[in-house]
């Protein structure tokens, strides 16, 4: 409990503590982006679920198609017009959307990430704010649907959409606990998040984002890494006249967090998406896209969590998270890569597949 005393402030230990939902289902992404000799962006990101297989579609809607979702007493919200052809992944979060849009790029370079992050809701919007309502979860939609940069977005945020966290029946009943990773063909970069009820965009020049802490958190965390490099340190010398060798190469990812959490995958995609080698070729530079990505591919059962406990306490069911899907996006030609667990090769998509498409099409990823 906080007290008060000649303005000096005490806190609590409970009070350091996260806040925030008591249950959050297991949800974690790992995403960012790397650029070729040419400065064009690549947008690498991974989906990791406990479940979800056979549920997340390939959606492309066409220029023109009208979006409208539900306002919190189930009134229709905000209806608008996408000014550019869109290709999302999508999956039923929402018991009133079966294509909520988790990761995605319009037709002007823009793309984004939804990520889960362990926050407190947006503060409840008002009735008169219900026909400008959007469920916070197809905020990615929303921003491809309007903007064509990341200044685009910053700049249009705070007009004409009142977001609202809507409780997700397939996420156990969490209040959209998400936050987006935005980035366009320039290389621009943000991130969109909620602080205390309200939304906050942050700049973003490391072009990663994985789960919680805020993203703040991560930023502070970075510079306990100062030290990392990719140049290799194959000898050391020391004062008492002995000298090691190391006997292979590698020894400059030592440093890295060896964890799957949210915290070591940052530190590592901002590694990988810094040395990433650059080529000159777009289809190389999504090969190499494709070898950075691989390190947060998460097989099934390499980590497992207690689901629920028998009569006696003891664990009784696991839940293991996996890597549900991969997709890697070309900004600049608008190239879509998409691969399942299940899979060993990408499916590509284009927007010039979907050229002739004046309705909104879907298909099944397997």
């Amino acid at each position: 409990m906080k007290s008060t005393i000649n303005n000096v402030s005490f806190r609590s230990f409970d009070e350091l503590q996260y806040q925030g939902e008591n249950e959050i289902a297991p949800f974690a992404c790992t995403t960012l982006i790397v650029k070729d000799l040419n400065n064009n962006v690549y947008h690498g990101r991974g989906m990791e679920l406990t479940f979800g297989e056979g549920l997340s579609s390939l959606t492309f809607y066409p220029k023109g198609y009208a979006f409208q979702h539900l306002a919190p007493d189930q009134s229709k919200g905000l209806q608008y017009v996408a000014k550019f052809g869109i290709m999302a992944v999508t999956t039923p979060v929402s018991a009133f959307d079966p294509m909520c849009a988790m990761e995605g790029v319009n037709d002007a370079g823009l793309s984004f990430s939804l990520n889960m992050m362990p926050a407190l809701p947006l503060k409840d919007i008002t009735v008169d704010q219900y026909p400008n309502s959007v469920p916070f979860a197809s905020f990615g939609e929303w921003a491809l649907a309007n903007f064509a940069t990341t200044e685009d977005l910053k700049a249009g945020i705070s007009s004409g959409a009142a977001f609202w966290s809507e409780s997700l029946t397939l996420l156990g009943g969490v209040k959209t606990p998400f936050h987006f990773a935005v980035y366009d063909k320039t290389g621009g970069s943000v991130v969109v998040e909620v602080k205390n009820g309200e939304l906050i965009i942050y700049d973003n020049p490391t072009g990663v984002m994985t789960n919680g802490p805020e993203f703040p958190w991560h930023i502070e965390n970075l510079n306990n890494y100062s030290h990392l490099s990719n140049v290799e340190t194959t000898v050391g010398s020391f004062g008492n006249g002995i000298t090691l060798k190391q006997p292979d190469s590698g020894i400059a990812t030592t440093n890295l967090p060896a964890s799957s959490t949210s915290v070591g995958r940052f530190v590592k995609a901002f590694y990988y998406s810094n040395y990433a080698n650059k080529v000159a070729d777009p289809d190389l530079q999504l090969a190499e896209l494709g070898h950075v990505m691989n390190n947060f591919d998460r097989p099934k059962n390499i980590t497992k969590e207690v689901s629920s406990l028998a009569k006696d306490g003891t664990p009784e069911k696991y839940m293991t998270e996996f890597t549900l899907w991969i997709v890697l996006t070309d900004l600049s030609r608008g190239i879509l890569y998409v691969r399942t667990y299940d899979n060993l090769n990408y499916q590509k998509y284009t927007f010039e597949q979907f050229a002739n498409q004046t309705a909104m099409v879907s298909t099944k990823l397997v």
